[in-house]
C-alpha cells in the first residue's frame, strides 16, 4: 500500500500518516517537498508556506521513529525495509536537494543503500535498512547527477529513481482540458513508455491510471477481462526489465464518505475499487497508491 500524500494541507489530512502508521507495516508512503524561500516545506501549494509548514524532519521523521528505532532493535532484516519513503520533489534547484540530503544525513543509519558500480547497468544488491529512499526521475533531470553520480565508485548511495518519467502531456494542455490530455493514453503499450532495464540507480516503474482506463465514477463500471489483461501485461513487462511496479493511484468510495479526497481517481465504490485491486493483487503489482489505506492494505493482506 502506497499512502498517498500523508501530510497535512489545505487544514485537512492531518491524520494520515498517522492512519498508515496504525495499518502496520510494510508500506510506502508518499511526501511531496517544495524549495520555497530557501526552505523545503512539506506542502501541496505554494499558497500552503508559512512559518509553521511541515517539514520532512518535523512531522515525517519525528513520527516514523518509533517504528525505525523498534526495528532496528529487533534486528528483523528479512522484513526490510518496514517503509519506503517516496520524495515526490516539486522543484529541485540544487539548494532543495542540498537540504533534502542534509536532513538524510541524519538519518543515514536507517536508510537501505547500495554500492555504485562501475557501470550503471550492472545492479548492486540492496544492503537494507528499515527505511529505504525512492523518487521520481524525469527528462532533463538533475537528481541522478546529485545523489548518484556524485557518489564515487565502491561507495555507497541511498537513494533510487524510478524509470524516466514519459511525459504524458507533451503538449501543456491545461487541467481544464483534462478529458483531451488522457483520451490517448490507453492507446500507449508499456514498450512506447519505458525501454530500457532497470539499472543501479533506476529500480521502480511508475504508472499512471490513465493508462490504463478513463478514471472516475462514471467509469466504475467499464472494468472487463480486457483492462485486467492490459494491467498484467504492464506488470509482466515491467518485471521483466527489472523494475518494482507502481501504480497511481486508485480509491472507490460513495459521494458521501469522500473525506477531502475527490473524484479524479475514484471509482464510486469500495466492490468497484476491489475488481482492480483483485488484477493488481494477483499480477503482483509492487506499489498500489491511494489515499483509502485501510482498505487497500486489508485487500493486499487478505489475499496473502
Amino acid at each position: 500500500m502506497l499512502a498517498h500524500n500523508a501530510y497535512p494541507y489545505d487544514g485537512k489530512y492531518g491524520d494520515r500518516l498517522d492512519r498508515a502508521l496504525s495499518i502496520g507495516v510494510p508500506f510506502v508512503v508518499e511526501e511531496d517537498l517544495n524549495w520555497i524561500n530557501g526552505r523545503s516545506l512539506l506542502i501541496h501549494h505554494d499558497k500552503d508556506a508559512s512559518a509553521d509548514a511541515p517539514t520532512l524532519e518535523s512531522y515525517f521523521f519525528r513520527k516514523v521513529r518509533p517504528v525505525i528505532e523498534k526495528a532496528l532493535q529487533e534486528g528483523n532484516h528479512g522484513n526490510w525495509p518496514v517503509i519506503t519513503l517516496y520524495l515526490d520533489i516539486k522543484n529541485d534547484p540544487e539548494e532543495h536537494l542540498e537540504a533534502i540530503s542534509k536532513v538524510l544525513d541524519k538519518y543515514d543509519g536507517w536508510l537501505t543503500t547500495a554500492v555504485k558500480t562501475p557501470d550503471i547497468t550492472k545492479m548492486s544488491p540492496l544492503e537494507y535498512k528499515p527505511m529505504m529512499v525512492i523518487m521520481e526521475d524525469k527528462e532533463n533531470d538533475i537528481k541522478e547527477n546529485f545523489f548518484y553520480d556524485r557518489v564515487p565508485v565502491g561507495g555507497k548511495f541511498r537513494v533510487f529513481a524510478s524509470a524516466v518519467k514519459f511525459d504524458d502531456n507533451p503538449h501543456k494542455l491545461g487541467r481544464n482540458q483534462r478529458d483531451e490530455r488522457f483520451a490517448g493514453l490507453r492507446e500507449y503499450q508499456p514498450e512506447q513508455l519505458l525501454t530500457t532495464h532497470a539499472d543501479n540507480w533506476r529500480r521502480w516503474f511508475g504508472v499512471d491510471w490513465h493508462f490504463i482506463e478513463l478514471t472516475g465514477p462514471a467509469h466504475g463500471n467499464d472494468w472487463n477481462a480486457a483492462t485486467a489483461a492490459r494491467v498484467k501485461h504492464f506488470i509482466d513487462y515491467g518485471h521483466r526489465l527489472g523494475y518494482l511496479v507502481s501504480f497511481y493511484q486508485l480509491d472507490g468510495f460513495p459521494h458521501d464518505q469522500d473525506q477531502g479526497w475527490g473524484d479524479e481517481y475514484n471509482f464510486g465504490s469500495r466492490q468497484l475499487l476491489q475488481l482492480r485491486l483483485d488484477a493488481l493483487i494477483k499480477a503482483h503489482a509492487d506499489f498500489i497508491s491511494t489515499d483509502q489505506y485501510e482498505d487497500v492494505a486489508e485487500a493486499i493482506r487478505s489475499e496473502r
